[in-house]
């Protein structure tokens, strides 16, 4: 499963979000339509299939839960995970409150990033990539040449 390209689509009145049939066609049918919905990193959100959330699970798990800050890292990822399955129009409910998070007030970019899918509103994504340490010509260079890209 990998998932590329970027969509840009609308939330409707309920905040439901369509996730392109190019992405929903990748899930294993062991996802049950379900992807899980959560805080990105970069004021975005990530949809990560059930399968790979779980991966996800096993990696925050084998943290430990004696370390102050082992234990806030896991719960400011996992706090505000929620299981988000889609409809028949492949449409996904966002709570308001990753909306807020994430400054997405009508349109979203949905974009594929190999293992999850990343939702940003156009004007976040735009000025988060103008930052002077976004990537560089050299750093893309220099991160191609080290997986021989």
């Amino acid at each position: 499963m990998s998932f590329t390209g970027e969509y840009k689509n609308l939330l409707d009145q309920k905040n439901r979000l369509s996730i392109p049939a190019k992405y929903r066609n990748l899930l294993h049918p062991m996802n049950e339509q379900t992807f899980v919905l959560c805080k990105g990193f970069d004021t975005c959100l990530f949809l990560y299939p059930v399968e790979e959330w779980k991966l996800v699970e096993e990696q925050l798990s084998s943290l430990s839960s004696i370390k102050g800050k082992h234990r806030n890292f896991i719960r400011k990822i996992v706090r505000h995970a929620n299981y988000v399955k889609y409809d028949s129009q492949g449409r996904i409910p966002i709570p308001d409150l990753h909306l807020a998070y994430a400054g997405i007030k009508k349109e979203a970019l949905v974009i594929g990033m190999l293992k999850k899918i990343e939702l940003w509103d156009p004007a976040a994504l735009k000025k988060y990539e103008k930052q002077k340490d976004f990537l560089t010509d050299t750093d893309f260079e220099d991160l191609a040449n080290e997986i021989s890209f």
